[in-house]
């Protein structure tokens, strides 16, 4: 049997009757402690990840499993090429069930004669070390009838993907995937996936930064990897970049700013873990779940994610195995599955009506996305501080969960439910100046609880060292919600209570129980040090009266 990265936790029995994953990140953790289904409002409404196509980059992925087997065995189509002298794309199969690319990033053709290189021909190459075959399980994995929900499969279980296989051999001073380049080379990697039609990139891994094994790494800092993701991001606006927080490896609470770059980049989702061992819960922070905030201060995680998960067997290679495992390198594509659900929900036109509308139809931008995962998440509500022992958790936005564990049926509207969804999805064509603002007022009736998250993809910083503290912030746009009554209310105000946010590029407000009366919801450019415009994706939830009416603008991609 393959091994898993030691650095990874494990777990060799599987528990079939916790698989709660793909219910959890729908409806919401079970109010026991212990439950083994609930309610699946999106499935139910025909979400699954259809038309959407979610990029791996990991280890590889062994295509022979029955999560990700054609009909007829057929191997997936292959890429290969280089960083440095490119990589190849256009070996895409768009009617393929599951995997419509492979992209050998780590080939011995590539790299000839290096130790451990990728042969394409070598059925044994497609993930030697069985990481990346666990995390494409957890996003998309789907077994047995197409679609219809199988033990163990994954969170959007229709959507597509492309696996970018970057090999492992282990002893690298960065990202133990050789692949990826040592200092790390994400440009043309994620170039290479949004070719082949990726809108969600998911990645569980971090990078040392050139630090060699026997010495700690940095963390929480903005390296040059993290730079490069920033900058990518703004240039394909409506690609959602995932990465995990990475797992703490000694006994006790992780120190403060211990996450990894470039997760830790302002236009990623990074995400933490939750549940605990035997308690798949996720409403309890799982103890290895690395934390933040960022050395300049930022909040990072911005969300939590099932971090123990019973999914594909990596070792099975044809068969159907199942396997129970723990690592946040879990949690980033569960939550990319389910940011696969929230893009269908507006690419199949579900909003505003709350039922698929193909006129309605729109390609939100990676912070519209982003914005409604935060608008939904709910707080964790406990932490585990050591095995038998827990506490609970600081109010939200925190420096260990973000802004919780995102439910998404808190967010997305369906016909007759009583609490509506309002997004702004503004582009940079029409994006604010520096000094402007844009304002929004609504009906808010009381009963039942009113977010508003803004979130804007920023030009990339500076990068620094692990010491450095200087503020990555490039644009700095603020939230501002004032109440029937009077009361101005800023994004983020617990972190800093009465004034505004000069660090983060996700500002929000959550009123859990508010008045029943009109709101002024303002967005403003407080100051612009790079173009000379601002785009932005703003989400409101909340018993709305006077609910959206025709379609928003959206971002249109390249």
């Amino acid at each position: 049997m393959r091994k898993l990265f030691a650095l990874f936790l494990l777990a060799a029995t599987p528990l079939l009757a916790d698989e709660t994953v793909w219910w959890t990140v729908q409806s919401g953790p079970p109010q026991a402690i212990y439950a083994t289904v609930g309610p699946t409002p999106l499935s139910d409404h025909g979400l699954h990840g259809e038309g959407q196509i979610i990029a791996l980059l990991d280890t590889g992925v062994d295509f022979r499993i029955c999560y990700f087997a054609e009909p007829d065995g057929a191997m997936p189509p292959v890429n290969t090429g280089s960083p440095t002298t490119g990589l190849a794309w256009q070996n895409v199969v768009p009617s393929r069930r599951k995997i419509i690319a492979y992209d050998f990033l780590y080939s011995c053709d590539q790299f000839p004669g290096r130790t451990g290189c990728d042969d394409p021909a070598a059925i044994d190459s497609y993930d030697k070390a069985g990481h990346g075959t666990v995390a494409a399980a957890t996003a998309a994995g789907d077994k047995g009838t197409p679609v219809v929900h199988d033990l163990a499969d994954g969170v959007a279980p229709a959507a597509k993907l492309i696996v970018q296989g970057a090999g492992y051999v282990g002893g690298d001073n960065c990202s133990q995937r050789p692949g990826i380049g040592c200092p790390v080379n994400l440009t043309p990697i994620l170039e290479q996936a949004y070719k082949q039609g990726a809108r969600i990139d998911s990645n569980s891994w971090g990078d040392r930064q050139g630090t060699p094994a026997w010495l700690p790494p940095p963390t929480a800092n903005y390296s040059q990897s993290a730079h490069d993701v920033d900058a990518f991001v703004w240039s394909h606006p409506d690609m959602l970049v995932i990465f995990n927080t990475g797992n703490y490896s000694h006994t006790g609470v992780p120190p403060a700013s211990s996450l990894s770059a470039p997760g830790c980049a302002k236009n990623t989702l990074q995400v933490g873990g939750t549940r605990i061992t035997g308690r798949d819960n996720d409403n309890w922070l799982t103890l290895f779940s690395l934390v933040g905030p960022t050395r300049d201060g930022r909040i990072k995680p911005d969300v939590v994610g099932p971090a123990w998960i019973t999914t594909g067997d990596p070792s099975a290679q044809d068969a159907c195995g199942i396997f129970y495992q723990g690592g946040t390198s879990w949690s980033s594509p569960a939550i990319a599955g389910a940011a696969a659900l929230v893009r269908q929900y507006y690419t199949d036109g579900f909003y505003p009506t709350g039922s698929a509308t193909p006129a309605n139809a729109m390609i939100p931008s990676a912070a519209l996305m982003k914005a409604t995962i935060i608008a939904s998440a709910r707080r964790a509500e406990y932490q585990q501080l050591r095995p038998g022992l827990d506490s609970a958790t600081a109010p939200v936005p925190s420096y260990q969960q973000g802004f919780g564990f995102p439910v998404l049926d808190d967010a997305l509207y369906f016909a007759g439910d009583r609490a509506r969804l309002r997004v702004w999805d503004v582009p940079l064509a029409s994006g604010l100046v520096e000094g402007a603002s844009s304002t929004q007022r609504v009906n808010v009736v009381a009963g039942t609880p009113l977010k508003v998250v803004l979130v804007w993809t920023d030009p990339a910083g500076v990068p620094r060292s692990v010491s450095d503290p200087t503020p990555e912030l490039v644009n700095d746009l603020d939230l501002r919600v004032t109440t029937p009554g009077g009361t101005v209310i800023l994004g983020n105000d617990s972190l800093h209570p009465g004034q505004p946010d000069r660090l983060n590029n996700v500002e929000a407000v959550s009123l859990p129980a508010p008045d029943s009366g009109t709101y002024t919801i303002t967005v403003t450019a407080h100051h612009l040090g790079a173009g000379p415009r601002q785009s932005y994706a703003l989400v409101m939830t909340g018993d709305i009266s006077d609910a959206a009416t025709g379609r928003v603008r959206a971002v249109q991609s390249r």
